[in-house]
């Protein structure tokens, strides 16, 4: 005859399942982590891509203007401090997280209306403290 164990008791149950929750709770603490490294590493590698590439593009459109009016190196410099300047207004949006909607403006006003919705209301007139 085929002999049968007892069956596990509460406690063993109970003890097994917090032992489970607990390792998939600690895998999802790990993955999260990570998650959050590779964001950051995607944020720095862009914020260095902007800076370049408008060092880049001013310094090729000044040679250009150069080459065309034979005013070798006064474009050039000018339009690298230009590009260096304008990838310094791109990385200053990247910080402030005001990249994902299209134009700085409107980027500024959705900012500053998610802070007022969050903001306590105003009280209402009349109740107030009269005790001051």
């Amino acid at each position: 005859m085929v002999e049968t164990d007892k069956p596990p008791t509460l406690e063993d149950v109970s003890a097994r399942l917090k032992a489970l929750q607990d390792a998939a709770a600690e895998k999802k603490t790990i993955e999260q982590e990570k998650q959050g490294s590779a964001q950051i590493a995607g944020v720095g590698f862009r914020i260095g891509i902007e800076l370049i590439a408008g060092v880049l593009v001013g310094g090729g459109l000044g040679y250009f203007i150069d080459t065309q009016f034979d005013t070798k190196p006064i474009f050039m410099l000018a339009f690298i401090v230009l590009g260096f300047t304008a990838s310094m207004l791109s990385v200053l949006r990247i910080l402030k997280n005001l990249d994902h909607a299209v134009g700085l403006g409107r980027a500024i006003r959705d900012k500053e209306g998610k802070a007022r919705d969050l903001a306590p209301p105003p009280s209402p007139k009349g109740w107030e403290d009269e005790d001051d």
